[in-house]
């Protein structure tokens, strides 16, 4: 076997692997005599069938499936003894397109093309310094959250007429120019949340509205971006980018969400029968709560302010025409990704990439791990806490030994469970490492900062959510 690369640029390659009779033939004859002994066909006795009748028929498939195994094996072996760094999987190479002729051929050469990784190396020190955010607790913050929880646990009831806290269920339709229903227009009943439109003059237009008003709508307008708005009108986001003119809404239903008292019934609700037993202990427990969700969100918030400024400071080059073509490729029985949506989603794809190869090489260079038995105790605490929801506090240590090998023989769930434990590790090394100034600042401030956007809405759908890369 011969094994040739060609170095295209820093991120491409093109590896050429010249498959030799030498490298199949005893293995496919190996393989037809063992079918030789096992053949039964009528006019023959077991194992007496002539080797060339067996040879010629399975003689190609078997000689088709070797050369792919013989082929595999040298292309992943040239990677693993080079120590490649290679990005998604070997593609065949689309102008010479690895088309074999079995019948008259036997040497076979493929060409297949590579993504490489970029080539870089990065330490951190307390020479760089970084702002650390702690979110003060206070009186408005306690109060806001008081009202989320009542809310959380209130009633939602149909309204006569629309005001600026309500959701309405409306009935979209595309219009013409003239004002017209489009015929084989976009059509979709959607759910909007007045208080959540950014657009104030939007807003103000659907509040006062009743039950089988309509009116004329921009659906840009009412939508926090191209996702919020595909969602809306149930297009493709890529659809949705293009979406121009008027659209007519229909009010099916005004919900109101009326929220419950804060007593002792709301108290048993939030946190369990007889927990807590009085306004004073009530407030204790949002202050508790409140304290590691934020703090929990300033630890997110530390780690997307570090891998913003080094995926800013390395410029990392990925092998961008390859990495599409194989998303391509390996999701093409996903209906949901087009060429369109492709173009408008691989930029935060490659963020993300970026920002893993940065981490990779952290966690290398600093020896970060994670141990199993770290795994198996996050699955146990998760386990623990469901049950505990369930109303079963006490479970037995069988059980949650049980519980959580079941949990991480889940590979999403495994998956789940370690990036956690890998997003505290980094978190932690980062507070070890980093020279952090600390800074208190409000909810607010910190959502603000964190969001780009002043503060609004339920502090719940806030919190734990403010941070995403």
């Amino acid at each position: 076997m011969d094994v040739n690369q060609n170095n295209i640029d820093a991120n491409n390659a093109k590896v050429t692997v010249k498959v030799t009779p030498e490298d199949y033939e005893a293995q496919v004859k190996k393989i037809l005599v063992d079918y030789q002994k096992k053949a039964n066909m009528p006019g023959f006795r077991p194992g007496k069938v002539p080797f060339g009748m067996v040879k010629k028929m399975y003689g190609n498939s078997v000689l088709a499936e070797e050369i792919n195994k013989v082929l595999m094996d040298g292309l992943y072996k040239h990677i693993n003894d080079n120590k490649l760094a290679v990005l998604g999987n070997p593609m065949p190479n689309e102008e010479e397109g690895n088309k074999i002729d079995i019948e008259n051929d036997t040497t076979f050469e493929f060409s297949y093309d590579l993504g490489l990784s970029p080539e870089f190396d990065i330490n951190l020190s307390e020479k760089d310094k970084y702002n650390f955010y702690n979110i003060t607790i206070d009186d408005d913050l306690i109060k806001k959250y008081t009202k989320d929880i009542a809310k959380r646990y209130g009633k939602v009831e149909e309204a006569e007429a629309t005001i600026d806290t309500d959701m309405i269920s409306g009935e979209f339709k595309e219009l013409n120019d003239d004002g017209s229903v489009k015929e084989g227009g976009i059509s979709h009943t959607s759910t909007i949340a007045i208080e959540y439109i950014e657009d104030k003059k939007a807003q103000k237009t659907l509040i006062g509205l009743k039950k089988d008003d309509t009116l004329t709508v921009d659906p840009v307008k009412l939508s926090k971006g191209t996702a919020d708005l595909a969602a809306m009108l149930n297009v493709s986001k890529a659809k949705a980018e293009n979406i121009k003119g008027k659209y007519s809404v229909s009010i099916k239903h005004i919900y109101r969400m009326a929220p419950a008292e804060v007593n002792q019934e709301l108290f048993d609700k939030a946190f369990g029968e007889g927990t807590v037993k009085t306004t004073e202990e009530f407030e204790t427990r949002i202050s508790e709560e409140l304290t590691k969700a934020l703090s929990e969100d300033a630890d997110k918030f530390l780690k997307k302010e570090v891998a913003d400024a080094l995926m800013g400071k390395l410029k990392l080059e990925l092998p961008d025409a390859f990495l599409k073509r194989w998303l391509m490729e390996t999701n093409k029985d996903n209906d949901k990704l087009t060429p369109e949506t492709l173009v408008e989603e691989y930029p935060e794809y490659a963020k993300g990439l970026r920002w893993t190869l940065i981490e990779n090489k952290l966690v290398e260079n600093n020896g970060i791990k994670i141990e199993p038995e770290e795994a198996e105790n996050k699955a146990k605490e998760l386990f623990k806490m469901q049950m505990s929801q369930y109303g079963y506090p006490e479970v037995s240590d069988e059980q949650l030994t049980e519980a959580a090998k079941n949990i991480l023989g889940k590979e999403e769930d495994a998956k789940r469970i370690y990036d956690d434990l890998m997003d505290k590790k980094m978190v932690t090394f980062f507070k070890d490492t980093l020279t952090l100034k600390e800074k208190e600042v409000s909810f607010d401030e910190f959502v603000k900062l964190a969001s780009g956007k002043p503060a609004k809405g339920k502090v719940m759908e806030a919190l734990g959510n403010l941070v995403k890369f």
